[in-house]
């Protein structure tokens, strides 16, 4: 081996124990609420850069209401799927592949209030040996202590087979996802289903004005039911795809969807909303730096736009 070859080695090796300590060093100091990350003000950042927002392609998040779990997506990686993160004595750990996961076929999810529920949006194969389907189903899991159920495909009427995804779970149950289903409004349209003794008999289209005849979609729904933030391109947005809240009424309607504003949205595309179990920040996707990452904000930009009757 000549000179340039064993420095060309000794550089690699170095390379590697480097970031290896890096990592270790990492989640060996990873404690506290949020992953231990400092919180962010009316200014989005984003979200443990380098921990959970990579180079890769990080997507949906949710904590678990005790803080002591935390899932995420992240795709265009050696591993892709839904991940996992558990917090013990303070220290969180490295995230890990969920056992429900099916892997690349797994994008959206819904960690349900009750935090032992979630449902996933996936393109997995409708039965062991099948072949991946094309447009995405729901399917349910769910964990007694740190062991997770089989996912069981959730029956007709919430799956179509015409793209069902972007779940999101309230308190009482009732699930809200969106549809490219016949007889929408758009492209794509934001449905509800309630559930009764454990089912969801009913799914319903939301309407106007939540869903018009654009694309209407990944809608997050607070566990009370008080407020929703959804992805919409429809005329008059900031960028390709944008955030809007809506706020519930006492005659159980929606109020018109106001835009998020250019603090969060861009002149690219925000999707994927979600908002902590504490109520505190909300998180959000954006490719505006030409990757999909993790944003956070402080939540108080959302309650500002609440209407004053509803204050």
């Amino acid at each position: 081996m000549n000179q340039k070859a064993i420095f060309i080695y000794l550089v690699v090796i170095i390379v590697v124990l480097f970031c290896g300590f890096v990592h270790k060093n990492v989640f060996s100091e990873l404690r506290g609420p949020y992953l231990g990350q400092e919180p962010p003000g009316v200014v989005p950042e984003i979200f443990a850069p380098g921990i959970i927002s990579t180079d890769a392609a990080e997507g949906c998040s949710y904590f678990s209401t005790d803080q002591s779990l935390f899932l995420f997506v992240r795709g265009r990686s050696e591993q892709n799927g839904i991940f996992i993160m558990n917090q013990r004595d303070g220290l969180w750990s490295k995230p890990r592949l969920a056992s429900f996961s099916a892997g690349t076929y797994d994008w959206d999810f819904a960690f349900a209030p009750d935090d032992k529920t979630v449902i996933v949006s996936s393109g997995r194969p409708l039965k062991k040996g099948g072949a991946p389907v094309r447009d995405y189903y729901l399917w349910k899991t769910e964990r007694t202590g740190d062991v997770w159920s089989e996912p069981v495909l959730l029956p007709s009427p919430v799956n179509t087979g015409q793209h069902d995804s972007y779940p999101c779970v309230t308190e009482d149950g009732t699930l809200y996802f969106f549809s490219n289903r016949k007889g929408g409004l758009g492209s794509g349209d934001i449905y509800r289903a309630k559930r009764v003794n454990g089912h969801y008999p009913d799914v319903e289209n939301l309407g106007f004005p939540v869903n018009t005849e654009y694309h209407e979609v990944d809608a997050f729904v607070v566990a009370d039911e008080s407020y929703m933030i959804f992805c919409s391109d429809r005329p008059g947005g900031l960028g390709k795809a944008d955030l809007y809240v809506s706020f519930l009424k006492e005659d159980n309607s929606w109020t018109g969807p106001l835009n998020l504003g250019e603090k969060v949205n861009s002149s690219f595309s925000e999707y994927i909303p979600s908002v902590s179990p504490d109520g505190k920040y909300f998180f959000f996707t954006t490719d505006k730096t030409g990757n999909r990452d993790i944003y956070w904000v402080d939540a108080k930009i959302i309650e500002r736009l609440k209407p004053n009757d509803l204050k």
